[in-house]
């Protein structure tokens, strides 16, 4: 079944403050970007765009589609709006009973603010349409539901989006073992987006952790798609869905900057270095790390000059103190003169600890914490 005619309305979510990160990535794309919003950006074009941009986005959460939007400042409006829905002709394929559902909602600046009500009338809505129409109605799954659908009320106006990814975007299937408070794929990949590294030179970690920066550094200096072994998706189970169009967007080759990267990682804790050496074995990278039990301070640079990229301990997470920071700075100024570094920091003031000036400071949410990428030029 062909896709409904385009073009659609995307948007790509993130992790609010790395707006501008992921705009670049899908100008990068040829995707034209609209207007930002708090963690999202949106974007046009068909069916093929929202695949791309599912497959290629690092520093994206999810992929969604717009549906519709309508006036909801009342429980009955909100209803009937959803209950349309379903005889809309662009739609009506989509919302067959056939195909389990699931409604996830949020709430800003208007009447009604219990999410899980606004999920529930909905649904509601959908599945009585469903009933005039079919006869029956959809079930509803908590997990893997074939439409993942997001409802948006702010200022009292609904838009009503579903989710083409699935599972979050940072699920990328490399993870295999996992250490304390591990940066998530996707900041990690914004943070190495951020600072501007080319793909090219060799990467060091000194506080690798489960080898995540590490990974993602292989991953844009390879020309490996971020998403390449996810096994399921959302879009797959939709009525428009063509494997032939998919396989294209697959097919498309991606520039590999550094076929010959080195990554580089040190840590402290056994276990550690156990879980990045796995987790960068199951991305493919393999042949291109070398991970080392150590001390950060203990391990030699390589020639030439390339990146440092470091998630320190910070806020609530493992309590990093000021003193900790001020040895992070004088490291980096002692052995990594010439190179450039990205440093995760916590919003706490502690990245200003490092005695260093930052390039580029980005601001971002990461889940409950306030958290800073720092941009250091070490020459």
């Amino acid at each position: 079944m062909s896709s409904p005619a385009g073009p659609y309305a995307w948007v790509a979510t993130c992790a609010r403050g790395l707006e501008e990160i992921v705009d670049s990535e899908l100008r990068a794309l040829d995707l034209e970007p609209g207007p930002r919003d708090p963690g999202g950006v949106p974007f046009g074009g068909d069916f093929a765009a929202g695949l791309r941009a599912n497959w290629r986005l690092r520093a994206a959460n999810r992929v969604l589609l717009h549906l519709a939007a309508w006036p909801a400042p009342t429980d009955d409006l909100l209803y009937q709006g959803a209950r349309r829905l379903v005889a809309d002709s662009r739609w009506s394929d989509l919302f067959h009973p056939a195909r389990t559902l699931a409604v996830a909602a949020t709430s800003s600046r208007s009447a009604i603010r219990d999410t899980r009500w606004i999920a529930l009338k909905v649904k509601d809505g959908i599945v009585d349409g469903q009933r005039e129409r079919h006869g029956r109605r959809s079930d509803v799954a908590r997990s893997h539901p074939n439409l993942g659908l997001r409802l948006r009320l702010h200022d009292d106006r609904a838009t009503l989006l579903l989710d083409t990814s699935g599972e979050p975007l940072d699920r990328r299937g490399y993870r295999l073992e996992t250490t304390a408070a591990p940066v998530r794929e996707q900041i990690a990949a914004a943070a190495l987006l951020a600072c501007g590294w080319n793909g090219v030179g060799p990467v060091v970690d000194f506080m690798c952790g489960s080898g995540t920066l590490l990974a993602e550094a292989g991953a844009i200096a390879l020309g490996l798609p971020p998403n390449r072994l996810r096994a399921r998706w959302g879009f797959e189970s939709l009525p428009f869905f063509e494997a032939g169009l998919w396989a294209r967007v697959v097919g498309a080759p991606l520039a590999a900057p550094d076929p010959g990267v080195r990554l580089f990682g040190v840590d402290r804790e056994p276990q550690a270095v156990a879980a990045a050496r796995r987790n960068l074995e199951a991305a493919g990278l393999h042949a291109q790390s070398r991970i080392e039990l150590g001390e950060a301070d203990a391990f030699a640079p390589p020639e030439p000059p390339g990146l440092v990229a470091v998630n320190p301990p910070y806020g609530e997470r493992l309590g990093a103190d000021g003193e900790a920071w001020r040895s992070l700075g004088d490291l980096l100024k002692r052995r990594y003169a010439g190179w450039r570094a990205v440093v995760l920091a916590g919003g706490e003031g502690l990245g200003k600890e490092l005695g260093l000036r930052p390039a580029r400071r980005i601001p971002f949410r990461n889940g409950p914490l306030d958290a800073r990428i720092l941009v250091l030029e070490l020459w």
